[in-house]
């Protein structure tokens, strides 16, 4: 490791953390690596698969990120661009939740320029006063702690939809059962971020798999178990962590995260280097860090492996949704009998339209129209070549999809077949015949 890469202060220092698997792809075959991390859902570190890709050769400037040919091909495009403030040392004092903001490539790349040291060092987002260091005193964005640095990341930018005719790279052999791309290629990403930008404690969307290969630069990851996610919650079990290394020496935060120091000792720690791929294992929390101005690609993915367990984790969603909207539901109804002069009244039907959904039920209503589309998809494409661990997997949740939808609840029924063709019940019968 190089200095630096252990920086984290105070008890965090004596922590020895746990080791994930470094393969070589000359050594490691697609079938050894399905049954070695893939299929028992464990993490391991893959050298030496971006050599060959374009954006190895031309995003990369002897290690470091080609800014001027980044501007000169893509500047026109707008990309989503996360503002992150960074408090104390090596995320100790937290580190906030993302203000979103859409950018193009080209305004990035001047930001980039003009808030940067060039030793991969960024001196902060430069809305209000610096010290010099990142320091902010500012104005336009409230006061700052001492301390507190604000940067600008570029993420989950969409690369492959915005110019689906650049091939930047090649999908590596490992993760070329990635049924979620096949049917939204919306979950292909590029990150650039400077020195300090850092991804916040989570568990990827649907309990995907993910894999990133950085292109220039290095990251720090903290990976935590799925038996060990809770924790990483506040004492009533709602709030996430900000980061594995949040000050725990505060009173407050110790008693808000009992469980946060117990995760330390049973987490994971990767320095991921330049040309290096990390394949994170289903439900597994993590946070990402920046430990110098970093490109890297990174997908989610879902296949035969892993898709019951994304529609466990919707199907939980779905009903939580479902609840919440029956309790808001109820309120209104006792405010329409209290309130004379409302125009429905305290008999109005529960109201399970699209419009009465909250976030979290588009989100939920969303995620279960796709997981529908991907087993649709493989079904209809790739029928012949599909396992039978692969259908008795896509029969399991096909059947209770259907089910669901036969159910009525949720109003989920009417999402599915306003957004897709619904079939399932003719699926069914083909995946049931498909298995004898």
């Amino acid at each position: 490791m190089k200095a630096g890469d252990n920086e984290h202060p105070r008890e965090n220092d004596e922590i020895e953390y746990l080791e994930v698997d470094r393969r070589d792809p000359e050594n490691l075959d697609y079938e050894t690596f399905v049954d070695t991390y893939l299929a028992p859902n464990e993490p391991c570190l893959i050298s030496s698969l971006v050599e060959g890709w374009p954006a190895f050769t031309e995003l990369n400037s002897g290690g470091k990120v080609d800014i001027d040919y980044l501007e000169a091909m893509f500047g026109e495009a707008s990309a989503p661009v996360h503002a992150t403030t960074v408090v104390g040392a090596n995320f100790f004092g937290g580190v906030s939740k993302p203000v979103t903001r859409s950018m193009t490539v080209m305004e990035y790349c001047s930001w980039w320029r003009s808030h940067h040291t060039g030793d991969g060092d960024g001196d902060g987002d430069g809305d209000g006063d610096t010290d010099g260091h990142g320091h902010q005193h500012g104005h336009g964005h409230g006061d700052k702690e001492e301390g507190a640095m604000r940067y600008l990341y570029l993420k989950d930018w969409k690369f492959t939809v915005a110019f689906p005719s650049f091939h930047l790279y090649t999908r590596p052999v490992y993760f070329k059962e990635d049924w979620l791309n096949d049917v939204a290629s919306a979950y292909k990403f590029v990150y650039l971020g400077p020195k300090h930008t850092c991804t916040r404690m989570h568990a990827d969307v649907l309990r995907s798999y993910s894999w990133s290969s950085n292109v220039c630069g290095r990251k720090r990851w903290y990976l935590v178990r799925p038996e060990h996610t809770h924790l990483l919650y506040d004492v009533f079990g709602r709030v996430l962590c900000p980061h594995l290394h949040f000050d725990l020496e505060n009173a407050l935060n110790a008693v808000l995260f009992p469980g946060l120091k117990f995760a330390r000792k049973v987490a994971f720690e990767v320095i991921q280097e330049t040309g290096e791929t990390i394949f994170v294992p289903s439900g597994w929390h993590h946070t990402v860090e920046n430990l110098e101005d970093t490109l890297s690609i990174n997908h989610n993915w879902l296949n035969g492996y892993n898709l019951k367990g994304s529609w466990e984790k919707l199907k939980r969603e779905l009903l939580l949704a479902s609840e919440r909207r029956k309790a808001d539901a109820e309120r209104k109804g006792i405010s329409d009998f209290l309130v004379t002069d409302t125009v429905q009244g305290a008999g109005a039907a529960v109201n399970e339209s699209p419009e009465s959904f909250d976030d979290d039920s588009l989100q939920a209503s969303g995620d279960l129209v796709l997981l529908y589309d991907i087993i649709a998809y493989q079904v209809s494409k790739n029928l012949p070549t599909l396992s039978s661990s692969d259908l008795t997997c896509m029969r399991d949740v096909l059947s209770d999809i259907v089910a669901l939808v036969a159910g009525g609840e949720g109003g989920y029924e009417g999402a599915l077949k306003r957004r897709t063709e619904w079939k399932g019940s003719e699926l069914l019968k083909i995946i049931e015949g498909a298995l004898g």
